[in-house]
């Protein structure tokens, strides 16, 4: 990763007209380093520093670019100011907001909105297929000889039955995120945001709402009122085992994923143990009555 002292260097050729600016970091985050820049005239800025090996995660800094461009010009992400190719530093304007609260009805409503219109917006590039995801991150962490629990087999047994079912639906690719935790969100004093778009690409939408439903812990009343919201009218049983479904799902895919990290994160975060909480709600889920109620309520 690059140093903050690298960045300011290189910022500061890249904006002569920031004149004298500050850089301090932002807290959060497991892959990147996020800066905030205020320059002398009292602008703004968020630089973007990419960690290391991200590329190993499919991550790829053009792509998420061009897509930040678009969830900019759609009125749902902070304005992509510049793009260091060179170095993969991303830059930002700065909004003034806070954290979303879960739970709140409200915010679910205004979160299912905000992803109506991106999943409406113009083709983008890259590619996001959940399954392929989960498989790559297996392999890549076994390419750092990293061992995966002994429960893995079974989990892939239920991800197979997930997936064929999910595939008896009719399938739509539209612009998604991928990466819908609460952090990603910011509510402005006028409208919400949501950041960091290096997931990003043309993918499944319900992949994308089952994503947020599991990362907002959202019930059965959660679920519903994200469905509702998101698609104007009632939801019917396919539509709402599919969510369900990927969202069981997601939790897989969030457990492979700390699997990598294990291989090849530096940092002071127990990712073994992170996997395990994902994996071990995967499984409880997917062992669950309700799973064969999906199931079957999917395609019917």
């Amino acid at each position: 990763m690059i140093s903050t002292e690298q960045a300011k260097e290189l910022l500061s050729a890249g904006f002569p007209g920031w004149g004298t600016f500050t850089l301090n970091p932002i807290s959060g985050g497991l892959t990147n380093l996020n800066l905030l820049i205020e320059t002398g005239s009292g602008e703004k800025f968020v630089a973007r520093l990419p960690g290391k090996d991200t590329d190993l995660f499919g991550i790829n800094r053009q792509t998420e670019h061009a897509i930040s461009r678009v969830a900019w010009d759609i009125g749902i992400a902070p304005e992509p100011v510049a793009f260091l190719a060179e170095h993969e530093i991303l830059v930002t304007r700065f909004v003034e907001g806070g954290p979303i609260e879960t739970t709140d009805p409200t915010t679910i409503r205004s979160v299912a909105r905000l992803l109506h219109r991106l999943h409406s917006a113009p083709e983008v590039p890259g590619t996001f297929d959940l399954p392929s995801v989960i498989e790559d991150y297996i392999s890549t962490a076994k390419r750092f000889n990293v061992t995966h629990p002994g429960q893995l087999s079974e989990a892939l047994k239920f991800s197979g039955e997930i997936v064929n079912a999910i595939e008896r639906c009719p399938r739509v690719s539209a612009p998604c995120h991928n990466d819908l935790i609460a952090a990603n969100f910011l509510q402005s004093k006028d409208r919400l945001y949501l950041l960091d778009w290096e997931y990003a690409g043309m993918g499944d939408p319900y992949v994308d709402l089952g994503n947020c439903a599991v990362n907002f812990c959202m019930d059965e009343a959660g679920c519903r009122a994200l469905m509702e919201s998101y698609l104007g009218r009632e939801p019917s049983p396919s539509e709402m085992a599919q969510l369900h479904l990927l969202r069981v799902l997601s939790d897989l895919r969030e457990a492979m994923w700390s699997y990598v990290q294990v291989g090849i994160s530096t940092l002071d975060v127990d990712f073994h143990a992170y996997g395990m909480k994902h994996l071990e709600r995967f499984l409880d889920n997917a062992k669950s009555d309700s799973l064969n109620t999906w199931l079957g309520a999917v395609g019917a």
